[in-house]
């Protein structure tokens, strides 16, 4: 069938199925669905990246790798690190589609609690997004575009938190535009620092 995948272009087999499990999710993805998106006969799939829990576990590394790519490109030749952060969080947005929202924050929800390796896979993903945010947040303290009284750990937080909700959001239709709107405008004040109220 013309414009599918053959059996010796095993990364584009898997990038077909990682959207089909983005499109559909996990459970709802069946085999049928992944030889329909693929152009693999289910003995090919078997064969080349093992039963269905297999694949979506490579679906996502393929995810992560192609978002992780991303990140790093979103700081190439930015020198103010607040715009880096802008670029980053807009990089996650539009890693996320309408009407599909972030295949991590899908699985997080729907997969992860029931499933170890989902679970730390996800984890491990999460950590070194938070890790490059806090890099950044710290950069810009040093160069005093950020008060240092603010903690990097609750502002990278908080970002996460928004990063979360916005994905779930466009999973339910919200354009990209306005997700990247939203965010921008929470950016300011969670880089601001807050005064701590005095106890009596």
């Amino acid at each position: 069938m013309a414009g599918r995948p053959r059996k010796a272009e095993p990364e584009v087999a898997l990038a077909a199925a990682m959207n089909a499990f983005w499109e559909k999710g996990y459970e709802s993805t069946s085999m049928s669905d992944l030889t329909e998106a693929t152009g693999l006969h289910k003995a090919s799939l078997y064969k080349t990246f093992g039963d269905k829990h297999q694949l979506f576990v490579s679906a996502l590394k393929l995810y992560f790798k192609k978002s992780s790519k991303a990140q790093k490109e979103s700081r190439n030749g930015e020198e103010n690190p607040i715009n880096a952060i802008r670029n980053s969080v807009d990089t996650t947005i539009n890693q996320c589609a309408e009407g599909k929202g972030c295949l991590a924050v899908n699985s997080l929800i729907e997969v992860a609690p029931f499933d170890a390796e989902i679970d730390r896979i996800l984890k491990q993903f999460r950590q070194r997004l938070d890790e490059h945010l806090a890099g950044l947040v710290d950069e810009a303290k040093s160069v005093k575009l950020v008060s240092g009284s603010v903690d990097t750990k609750e502002a990278v937080r908080m970002i996460s938190i928004f990063l979360h909700g916005l994905s779930a959001n466009m999973a339910a239709g919200m354009s990209a535009n306005k997700a990247r709107a939203l965010l921008h405008g929470q950016l300011d004040l969670v880089l601001t620092a807050r005064k701590k109220a005095h106890q009596s």
